[in-house]
């Protein structure tokens, strides 16, 4: 009886090593891997939501874009990389014919870097304990409170490198009200024209050979249209600057009678 006792509990004893054994070398293995797996499910399952949203927005913001294109070209046309001078002299031509003006002179000249605005600085006069005065000194906090000009605004990205002006000069015939319409039509044309200066010189125009032709005013438009270089046209070494891109902006290049 206890040999056979010592041998059942042997047997008993033997068939426990082989499941913990089995269970150590089989099963464990396939349960830790199951595990790893549901874990990278996860974690797959979580990117593929938040790449789903991504493409969801560039999917949006991919229905805006012709939007951004057209506002990107009008941008370009009123800030070209250059002086664009054939384009310009050919959208003043037909403003002025729009506007029932004869244009009979008009000069660009030479591009001009741009300059950033200084904030003037105004002396400011204190005391000291005993009443006696200090020398001023400048404030120019002070200055734009107590002037009550609004504050100087610059944007970094716009350096001389980058920008420049180019004046113009556009005389033109016509009506005092069609000189107005003309300048209205600058002011939302195209390209960007800032206006420095209007005025007539009091001469009428006519016909020497028909006396009856009436006799129009001329009227003199002074401004500046404005060149901005982009990342892709913008010089590598810095030498290089917008004047250089003005090409055709100089003092000889008129517009007569267009």
């Amino acid at each position: 009886m206890d040999r056979n006792r010592l041998m059942m509990f042997a047997a008993l004893g033997t068939a426990v090593v082989v499941l913990v054994l089995g269970f150590l070398v089989g099963v464990q293995p396939q349960l830790s891997a199951a595990s790893d797996a549901r874990e990278q499910q996860v974690a797959v399952e979580a990117q593929n939501e938040t790449l789903g949203a991504a493409i969801a927005q560039l999917r949006v913001e991919n229905e805006g874009l012709p939007a951004l294109e057209a506002q990107l070209a009008t941008l370009q046309a009123a800030l070209p990389a250059t002086a664009a001078v054939p384009a310009f002299i050919d959208e003043v031509g037909d403003l002025a014919d729009g506007a029932d003006v004869t244009v009979t002179d008009m000069t660009m000249g030479d591009a001009q870097a741009y300059a950033p605005p200084v904030a003037t600085e105004t002396p400011v006069e204190t005391v000291d304990a005993d009443g006696a005065a200090v020398a001023p000194t400048t404030d120019p906090a002070a200055d734009a409170a107590g002037s009550g000009a609004p504050a100087v605004v610059t944007d970094p990205a716009v350096t001389a490198d980058n920008f420049s002006s180019v004046p113009v000069t556009i005389t033109v015939e016509g009506s005092y009200e069609s000189a107005l319409r003309f300048l209205g039509a600058l002011r939302d044309g195209d390209r960007l024209f800032a206006l420095s200066a209007f005025s007539s010189d009091g001469e009428t125009s006519g016909s020497s050979d028909d006396d009856s032709a009436p006799s129009m005013p001329r009227w003199t438009v002074t401004g500046s249209v404005f060149v901005l270089l982009d990342a892709s046209s913008a010089p590598v070494d810095g030498t290089t600057t917008p004047s250089a891109q003005a090409e055709g902006a100089s003092a000889g290049d008129t517009a007569a009678g267009e």
